[in-house]
């Protein structure tokens, strides 16, 4: 019987840690600014539970009450899952910057939406600014302007 050598065993455990890097980035106790690498992997799930259709996931990564309107917010994005068949997206962070306490990251946003109901695609590009609180140990957004980002068809 070969044995096999230890480096593949070696590699096969990297991989497996390798997607909680993508995990949610854990803020230090009172920290209050997000740096950019972390705003990267936040902007990264939110990605990819969009391009994933996953409303759930989406939503986790908002603090909803904390956010004003948050329950229309919600239902807005309910919307606008209910009506789309594949959603593509991709989120550039422009920049970061810290006021009062509070993150906001610049993204340059880009969705292309493909209708339910077979209606012609259509894409929407913005300029997207979210705002990033620690919520007990956990990076999430708690606004997005403009909201209407996250709505159904222009």
């Amino acid at each position: 019987m070969r044995k096999l050598p230890r480096f593949p065993l070696a590699m096969l455990l990297l991989a497996a840690l390798l997607p909680a890097q993508t995990a949610a980035p854990k803020p230090s106790p009172g920290e209050s600014t997000l740096d950019e690498p972390a705003a990267s992997r936040l902007l990264l799930q939110l990605n990819e539970a969009l391009q994933g259709h996953s409303q759930k996931k989406m939503l986790d990564l908002f603090d909803l009450g904390r956010m004003k309107e948050g329950e229309l917010f919600k239902q807005h994005v309910s919307s606008f899952f209910a009506q789309a068949e594949s959603i593509r997206a991709h989120l550039n962070l422009a920049g970061t910057t810290t006021e009062n306490n509070q993150t906001i990251l610049a993204v340059d946003a880009e969705i292309e939406v493909e209708p339910i109901n077979g209606a012609l695609p259509w894409r929407r590009q913005e300029h997207v600014l979210f705002q990033v609180a620690n919520n007990s140990g956990q990076w999430k957004f708690f606004d997005v302007q403009p909201r209407s980002f996250f709505t159904t068809a222009p």
